[in-house]
């Protein structure tokens, strides 16, 4: 055995050797991967108390870096027309003054498991329908998009969410609210962060 052994010298170094990188190359591959996912956000949009008009949305941050909320975008369906509308900012004064978490801005930081109540479905229907005539906010809505866009000091890119709902007309009742899916969609894809910046640019 020993004599096969330092016959084969050569060849096992390099075995070994091999070996070892394949294991570094493996264990880095796992410390970077968890480091990514660490850095990575992870924002949760959610709908509190009924599924109708008067539904609150929470926005929380379940990501292990804090971020800052810098706007939050209503993309309003109604029959074949479209309209994205930033809601951070209140652009009058809310004239059904009923909801005290209707803010003058909805800008705000949010530290890991922090969550904010940003108001009701009808008053951010409300923020987006401010001052302009045609709007889809006049008709009926067939769907509304809600986009939570945020920025961490883990990225140079801004961070976001999206959860879609489905807006089901009750005939005489209120209107129901039916989510397109369990959780907010987080949005990765350089091309759709662009678009979203694209947005909040002409909203300004």
């Amino acid at each position: 055995m020993l004599a096969w052994i330092e016959t084969h010298s050569s060849a096992l170094q390099v075995v070994v050797g091999l070996t070892t990188a394949l294991v570094w190359v493996i264990y880095l591959h796992i410390l970077v991967s968890g480091l990514r996912r660490q850095r990575r956000s992870e924002i949760l949009i959610t709908l509190g108390g009924k599924r109708d008009m008067s539904g609150r949305v929470m926005v929380s941050n379940l990501g292990f870096e804090p971020i800052y909320i810098l706007d939050i975008l209503l993309k309003l369906s109604a029959d074949l027309r479209e309209e994205t509308v930033s809601v951070a900012e209140r652009g009058k004064q809310d004239e059904r003054g009923q909801d005290p978490s209707d803010k003058s801005t909805l800008q705000t930081p949010l530290k890991t498991g922090d969550m904010i109540d940003i108001g009701e479905i009808a008053t951010l229907l409300d923020r987006a329908g401010a001052g302009s005539s045609g709007s889809p906010v006049e008709v009926t809505l067939s769907r509304i998009d809600i986009t939570v866009v945020a920025v961490t000091a883990a990225t140079s890119s801004i961070v976001a969410a999206q959860r879609s709902f489905d807006v089901e007309q009750g005939g005489d009742g209120p209107e129901r609210l039916r989510p397109h899916s369990l959780y907010a969609r987080q949005i990765r894809s350089r091309r759709e962060r662009r678009r979203i910046e694209q947005d909040m640019q002409r909203s300004l």
